[in-house]
């Protein structure tokens, strides 16, 4: 899987996903650290990193539908391209920092 293009669509879900998942993860305090952490990682394309950082935020929330979905689509696509995974992560990044925007926390 590693090898196809994600279509817009899979990137739309993961953003979406991760949005409505961070909706009920932390503060906006705690949501702003992990984008820039994310942030971060993806600059130096540490994808090992990136989603270890995601799956420690995000593990008290295994049983949200909205978490759920986002591991599923993750674990369908991974691992990644270093293309894939700039558009993943900013996708991620940009549902995370959407949380606030949209009346999160």
């Amino acid at each position: 899987m590693e090898n196809r293009e994600l279509s817009k669509d899979d990137i739309w879900k993961i953003k979406i996903y991760t949005n409505n998942a961070f909706k009920r993860v932390g503060s906006d305090n705690y949501r702003q650290k992990i984008a820039y952490k994310l942030l971060n990682t993806a600059k130096v394309s540490n994808q090992s990193e990136f989603f270890s950082i995601i799956l420690r935020a995000l593990n008290s929330q295994k049983s949200d539908a909205d978490v759920r979905n986002l591991l599923e689509k993750l674990q369908e696509i991974y691992p990644l391209t270093s293309k894939n995974f700039e558009n993943v992560a900013y996708s991620i990044i940009m549902g995370i920092m959407a949380v606030k925007q949209s009346g999160g926390n």
